[in-house]
């Protein structure tokens, strides 16, 4: 019964819908058009081919695929949202969060009453990291189904909401702890041209992070990072002087990264990559993860993790992305 008191229930009013401004009806948004926010959708099997994203503006939800190279979008539902307008930033405010969040567990009855929560939810680790940055408190934002007999326009306590077919359809593009749910007040679209000079701008900033370590160019490295830092353990200080007592003990490093995951909301930038170090005393393989703050015309990073994975698993994702790689190439 703990899950009932953290879950965001809906409110049993019905609530108008407030007209916003004038915007693109999604339908009319022309096909070559992409959501700024999907940068890049990586090509390994470890992360999710699917990203869902939120329009708070238009009431909708929509499912995007990798689908080789291509970013496209399958699939568009109606959704409801919290009560009140505005970005969540307190406990009870009744508003839906904005930003980067992962669905993490799969819950179904009997550990959620139907009558409030459907035939299943979806917990997201609201506040994330960019949230707990901003002091901002308040817990249980789900993305969960309504019984057909609920109206979709009544407004929840933050929670997004859908049908209870739409739910069960979406279950099928979740991978727990890695399908992200981008949530925005409005979704912005770029051409496909805009989209791709993003994405390697993007892309050419990871690389370069990636040179400055693998060289051991502390100097340049550092340029890399917010000085309010923080990884597990570390501070910004302490991370420079650790990074600089390898330097002085390892005669060279490598590090090899996967194709980046690459996901933005606007000033906020997640990157995730599968992650081979090797040094002349050390090899490791895991998953790596980057947050990134905008600042000025670059990203600084303000934290990074770092999870073990399978030497054997790094290596089938590695080799399978260097054959789609050549694969592509061919016929270029």
């Amino acid at each position: 019964m703990r899950l009932l008191l953290t879950g965001c229930a809906l409110f049993a009013l019905s609530l108008p819908v407030l007209a916003g401004p004038a915007v693109t009806p999604s339908s009319q948004i022309e096909t070559d058009l992409l959501p700024a926010s999907l940068l890049q959708i990586s090509e390994t099997e470890a992360f999710s081919r699917y990203v869902i994203l939120v329009d708070k503006e238009q009431r909708k939800l929509s499912v995007f695929e990798r689908n080789g190279e291509q970013i496209q979008k399958i699939t568009e539902y109606p959704a409801d949202i919290g009560k009140m307008g505005g970005n969540k930033t307190k406990r009870d405010d009744h508003k839906t969060p904005e930003g980067i969040y992962f669905l993490q567990e799969r819950l179904s009855q009997p550990k959620i009453p139907f009558s409030l929560y459907g035939a299943l939810a979806f917990t997201t680790n609201y506040p994330n990291l960019f949230d707990k940055r901003e002091n901002k408190t308040g817990s249980g934002i789900w993305l969960h189904a309504i019984p057909d007999s609920v109206p979709l326009t009544r407004g929840s306590r933050g929670c997004v909401v859908v049908r209870n077919d739409v739910i069960k359809k979406l279950a099928d593009y979740i991978k727990l702890g890695e399908t992200p749910i981008l949530i925005f007040d409005h979704v912005n679209y770029v051409s496909k041209s805009e989209h791709d000079k993003r994405r390697q701008d993007l892309s050419r900033f990871v690389e370069s992070w990636r040179q400055a370590w693998e060289n051991q160019d502390i100097e340049k490295y550092q340029t890399f990072y917010d000085e309010g830092f923080k990884a597990p353990g570390f501070n910004y200080k302490s991370w420079m002087s650790h990074k600089k007592n390898l330097k002085s003990k390892y005669e060279y490093i490598k590090v090899h990264l996967s194709q980046p995951y690459i996901v933005q909301h606007n000033d906020q930038l997640l990157v995730k990559t599968l992650q081979r170090y090797e040094s002349d005393k050390h090899v490791d393989y895991g998953v790596k993860t980057i947050y990134a703050l905008k600042s000025g015309d670059t990203y600084k990073i303000i934290r990074e993790e770092w999870a073990p994975f399978s030497q054997q698993e790094v290596a089938a994702a590695i080799a399978r992305e260097n054959s789609m790689t050549a694969s592509s190439q061919k016929t270029q």
